[in-house]
């Protein structure tokens, strides 16, 4: 098994939890429980490995704090929430954000979670070897800003994966990096709004000469 087989792997790991978490959460339940039992799906899944990292549990307006930290707050009905996690393989990682809700969506949310999509699918489209960073970056950024967004995407759109969670190449506004085949990359634009929620969707990608192989496969709202 080579390097990209084993993240697949990892990635495929991370699905299965997610298809059972997703169906787990309900309300009454703190951020620490939900990530308590995503540690144990990993293991299930996983043959008894770690996680690539501390699993990340949001709900409600905490979700506005993009890297947590997981709370002991309850899950209430009608609130949204985020998920970010990742499984080991081999020693190689897997990454992964989803956002959901729990009922009825709130109508703000719900309309941001379209434009944090809109923008994840543009930007996922430009992925390809040869294509600079910061200008996949930039692309969701524009789009932030034509909904007057864009103070709200306060970190960078993604990065490279493998033996570490976070690894070159960066793919910020400021990278000078220049995709490669073979690399593998998350795309995770994302708005958080104080006081009202936040959105972030993140897919783990494997780079291509024509563009990108997504193996992130847990579904997406619409």
């Amino acid at each position: 098994m080579n390097r990209l087989q084993a993240i697949a792997r990892a990635q495929e790991i991370t699905d299965a939890v997610f298809t059972e978490i997703h169906r787990y959460v309900r309300a009454g339940l703190t951020e620490k429980q939900v990530a308590t039992k995503i540690n144990q799906l990993i293991r299930k899944h996983g043959g008894g490995k770690r996680p690539a990292f501390t699993p990340i549990v949001c709900s409600g307006q905490r979700t506005a704090r993009f890297h947590g930290p997981t709370g002991k707050k309850k899950i209430r009905v009608n609130e949204i929430i985020y998920i970010d996690m990742g499984a080991r393989y081999r020693g190689y990682c897997s990454d992964i954000t989803r956002t959901f809700f729990l009922g009825k969506p709130p109508a703000k949310l719900l309309k941001i979670y379209k434009i944090v999509l809109a923008a994840q699918k543009s930007q996922l489209r430009m992925v390809r070897a040869g294509m600079p960073a910061a200008d996949i970056d930039h692309k969701g950024r524009a789009l932030f800003k034509k909904h007057k967004l864009e103070k709200y995407f306060p970190h960078s759109t993604g990065h490279g994966v493998g033996l570490k969670i976070h690894q070159s190449p960066r793919i910020s506004a400021k990278s000078e990096d220049i995709l490669k085949s073979g690399q593998v990359i998350t795309i995770e634009p994302g708005i958080y709004i104080k006081g009202l929620g936040g959105v972030r969707i993140e897919d783990m990608v494997i780079v291509t000469k024509n563009g990108c192989i997504n193996l992130s496969k847990s579904p997406k709202l619409c």
